[in-house]
């Protein structure tokens, strides 16, 4: 813990003005991760994840000197839309655009301004409360009331041209005025080979009536930590789609809190993981008011020695009747050395609820391997289109057609690189 205590007195003499408040909420929260310390498998829900490389490798923050060594990069984005930009940590105001309606301030101008954002949530994983006291490359991104975004918006975390083992504790606020509407997709992508970990917070607020599609891209080639929180109010929806692929060790905790009647949430996911890959989500869902409706549908594919987990729970309170809720987990293994931990839950304290779970892990059908294989087609072209046909359903409910292409693309291209025989 002393080297994650040096990193936060190099931020604090390194950001001066910062407001006391600001600096009393750093101090806060860093003690309540010494108290914490980071997980352990006696812990019931990280019990099935390593974590203890984060004690054991010396991150460092990122500096202006990262930055330099990434300042020739090309962004490119997925389609026609707006972008945000943020460089080895950093930034990017003059490679980002936003259209009218639409505002994008640092986290530092928004604490300075706006007294109702609570920075302290989820203070009981430790991850959390870290991003909290050394968050170094927080933005805001603001949606204003009647505001219908007609492209969408993406935000790029590029990770580049590093020279040791850094890492960046980014928090992304998206909030969403009453009657407004945008697609916002949140993607990491890095191309080092050198270690390095993102431990990142995203907070969606929707108020009355908004709707957000949010699709996050994970193609980190280090460590990645995510924290994703959603708050609906009355009559909000939420669209949510989750794809990883690349990064060594991946941990991502999903909570969606509903604050009204009558709001919907959906979340699609799709992880890929060969070789060594550790890739492990935690889906809480807890409604709080009636008639609102929530879907999970989340599907991992593992090779080689790679190890999953699925923790999926939906709470339903009392008083939150008419909830409807459904949770599926599918998993493929094409390996008999990959594992796969799934445990999906119900938490009900309603009676006039529709609820149902469920979670399959197996290997490619015999049968229809059979029967491609007899009209034709080679074993390692049959087995990857079984694979394809079970990915491909994460993606149908996306209407945005580059960003389709791109995730079928990677999908196909990950698929190519598997060693099938």
């Amino acid at each position: 813990m002393q080297h994650y205590q040096s990193e936060l007195d190099s931020l604090q003499d390194k950001w001066p003005d910062e407001p006391q408040a600001l600096l009393s909420l750093r101090t806060k929260a860093f003690s309540r991760f010494t108290e914490l310390g980071f997980p352990t498998r006696k812990w019931e829900d990280w019990q099935f994840t390593d974590f203890s490389p984060f004690s054991k490798t010396a991150f460092r923050m990122t500096t202006k000197d990262d930055l330099r060594q990434a300042e020739d990069y090309k962004t490119q984005s997925i389609g026609d839309g707006y972008s945000i930009v943020i460089l080895n940590g950093h930034f990017q105001p003059e490679r980002s655009t936003v259209p009218e309606g639409v505002s994008i301030r640092t986290l530092l101008d928004v604490f300075l301004n706006d007294d109702s954002i609570d920075f302290s949530l989820e203070e009981e994983n430790p991850f959390v409360t870290l991003n909290t006291s050394l968050m170094n490359s927080g933005i805001a991104i603001d949606i204003a009331e009647g505001i219908i975004v007609d492209k969408p918006i993406q935000y790029q975390f590029i990770t580049n041209g590093i020279t040791d083992a850094v890492m960046n504790h980014p928090r992304l606020l998206i909030r969403l005025g009453k009657n407004s509407f945008a697609s916002i997709i949140e993607h990491y992508k890095g191309y080092d080979t050198h270690c390095y970990w993102n431990n990142c917070v995203t907070i969606s607020e929707l108020d009355q009536n908004s709707s957000l599609n949010h699709y996050r891209i994970q193609e980190d080639t280090g460590y990645h930590i995510g924290n994703m929180e959603y708050h609906l109010q009355k009559d909000s929806s939420l669209n949510a789609t989750y794809f990883n692929i690349g990064t060594k060790l991946y941990r991502g905790d999903v909570f969606i809190h509903f604050h009204g009647q009558n709001a919907s949430a959906e979340l699609y996911g799709l992880s890929l993981l060969n070789k060594k890959q550790h890739m492990d989500t935690r889906v809480v869902v807890d409604h709080q008011y009636p008639h609102c409706n929530s879907y999970q549908f989340f599907k991992y594919i593992l090779d080689d020695y790679a190890g999953g987990v699925f923790n999926g729970k939906v709470i339903v309170r009392e008083n939150s009747q008419k909830t409807d809720s459904s949770q599926t987990n599918k998993n493929l293994l094409l390996s008999q050395s990959a594992s796969m931990h799934s445990n999906p839950q119900l938490e009900i304290h309603a009676d006039d609820v529709r609820c149902s779970h469920g979670s399959t892990t197996g290997q490619l059908n015999e049968e229809a391997l059979y029967y491609l294989r007899s009209r034709g087609i080679d074993t390692a072209t049959a087995q990857k289109l079984m694979v394809e046909g079970f990915a491909s359903d994460v993606f149908a409910h996306i209407k945005n057609k580059a960003l389709s292409a791109y995730l079928n693309e990677k999908l196909i291209s990950w698929l190519k690189g598997l060693d099938r025989g």
